[in-house]
């Protein structure tokens, strides 16, 4: 194979920076007379260069090599190119926003609720630095992922490679072209790549999805339960009949479309996993909508932003709602009361609490069970929007966490 001169190494640049949407469709008219992709581009490349008077490296273009060794590279090299400059930045405005609010709403008191019923309280700001820390932890991931892809030929064993250039060391050759394009090789293969590097790219962003989904879905609910507010513009409509409306459609919205494109990268996992012998083509046309199917995540996390950019913590509602349930303080009595050894401090509770909303002069009843004076003092002063644990603390750990 001819080294290239300083010329046609120039030419052969510029062949790639004037390459246009006009060229494409060039490409796109011989595919169509031959029905082949991969061969329409090299026909077209031949063609190119004679007009730039490469002639003496055309026969050169493709050889040895197999359509899925232009394919699977040119695939990864989208995704990544996807994931450093569109999914990192998406993903980090959404991580600084749940950051923001996870530390404004750290102290703020709210109603927790287990099978969707009262149980004891919580704040706002560790609920949602809950999905933050999970949504790091999934970001590290990303941040850590490497890409794959392989050079090796018709059924991944270089037979034309190593037959016309047996001197060539071909698996050190493919590693280092591989790795100059910042992909991970990968020597072992039939004539695709196999799919395991790509599927286990998706599946974080399955995870992202899910946990994100399940954000919306909790916010959401905590709209439904005024615990929070939307504060939207006037100029903004919330139902074309109803004028009091304001809903929380960014929400519905990317619950909606984070489905959609986790149904994708489900199916994904299903098909592309396994390929007959080797090679099939059934893979070719579906790996077309992994572009559709980020899309749709990548509308998902806009509308999540939207929605938390409106959110606001209705203060009164909630402290009125903890003021309106003592009865979320029976858990720390009888746990209280267990410590200082008594077997029945739970059944003791329960029968005055089971079912039963109460207040405060309800719960200083229960406080009676306590017999030593010295310790009911803890008691007599201990209010629902006081029982928060350590949530505050928690919150700040999680945001130090990811400094």
């Amino acid at each position: 194979m001819p080294k290239c001169t300083t010329y046609e190494v120039q030419q052969l640049n510029r062949i790639e920076r004037q390459f246009n949407l006009k060229e494409a469709k060039k490409i796109k008219k011989i595919e169509n007379k031959i029905n082949h992709d991969v061969k329409a581009v090299e026909l077209y490349l031949r063609n190119v260069f004679k007009q730039k008077k490469l002639d003496k490296l055309s026969s050169y273009i493709h050889i040895g090599l197999t359509s899925s060794d232009i394919n699977n590279i040119a695939v990864s090299l989208q995704l990544k190119q996807c994931n450093d400059e569109i999914i990192k930045s998406k993903l980090k405005d959404i991580f600084n926003s749940l950051k923001s609010i996870s530390f404004k709403y750290k102290n703020d008191q709210i109603m927790g609720r287990t099978h969707g019923q009262p149980a004891v309280p919580t704040t706002l700001g560790k609920e949602i630095a809950n999905f933050y820390y999970r949504l790091k932890k999934q970001s590290n991931k990303l941040n850590d992922f490497i890409f794959e892809g392989k050079l090796n030929g018709a059924v991944g064993s270089y037979n034309a490679l190593s037959l016309t250039y047996p001197k060539v060391n071909w698996t050190k050759f493919s590693t280092e072209f591989l790795r100059k394009l910042k992909l991970k090789e990968n020597l072992y293969t039939t004539q695709i790549l196999p799919y395991d590097n790509i599927i286990e790219y998706f599946q974080i962003l399955k995870n992202i999805n899910n946990i994100l989904i399940g954000l919306s879905i909790d916010l959401w609910l905590y709209y439904m339960l005024g615990i929070i507010r939307l504060e939207k513009g006037k100029e903004q409509v919330g139902s074309s009949t109803m004028p009091q409306k304001i809903n929380p459609i960014e929400l519905e919205n990317a619950e909606g479309n984070l489905q959609i494109a986790n149904a994708l990268f489900s199916f994904y996992e299903q098909k592309l996993m396994y390929s007959r012998l080797q090679r099939d083509l059934s893979d070719s046309t579906i790996i077309r909508t992994f572009g559709t199917t980020i899309s749709h995540a990548v509308i998902g996390w806009s509308s999540i932003l939207k929605g938390l950019s409106y959110l606001k913590l209705n203060k009164e509602k909630t402290l009125l709602e903890l003021e309106n349930h003592w009865e979320v303080l029976a858990e720390a009595v009888q746990t209280y009361l267990r410590s200082k050894g008594d077997d029945n401090a739970y059944e003791k509770v329960k029968k005055m609490v089971y079912g039963k909303k109460i207040n405060k002069n309800d719960f200083q009843k229960i406080i009676n069970l306590i017999k030593n004076k010295n310790d009911i003092k803890m008691f007599l002063n201990l209010r629902p929007l006081d029982y928060i644990g350590l949530a505050s603390k928690l919150t700040s750990d999680i945001i130090k966490k990811f400094k």
